[in-house]
């Protein structure tokens, strides 16, 4: 069994072999320019999207001691059964 993917590309391709209208094939051109153009746009942002602000989050972070005092407090909270 063949890939629909590349089953509908040669049906494009065979489609746009036998185009002969030129505001037909601007259209395309123009499709794939935005299709294109869209993706380099995208890509240069993600480059900046990601902010190192460790320093920021660890400065808002819990103590050890109130970690333990937490840890504590949940063990004591738990529903225990004695043998």
């Amino acid at each position: 069994m063949e890939n629909p993917i590349l089953e509908a590309k040669k049906e494009l391709i065979q489609w746009i072999k036998e185009m002969d209208e030129l505001e037909d094939i601007a259209e395309l051109l123009e499709l794939k320019e935005q299709k294109t153009s869209g993706n380099k746009v995208a890509e240069a942002q993600a480059e900046y999207a990601v902010k190192d602000d460790f320093d920021e989050r660890f400065a808002k972070g819990i103590t050890g001691e109130e970690l333990m005092r937490k840890v504590y407090a949940h063990i004591e909270s738990l529903p225990w059964k004695e043998k």
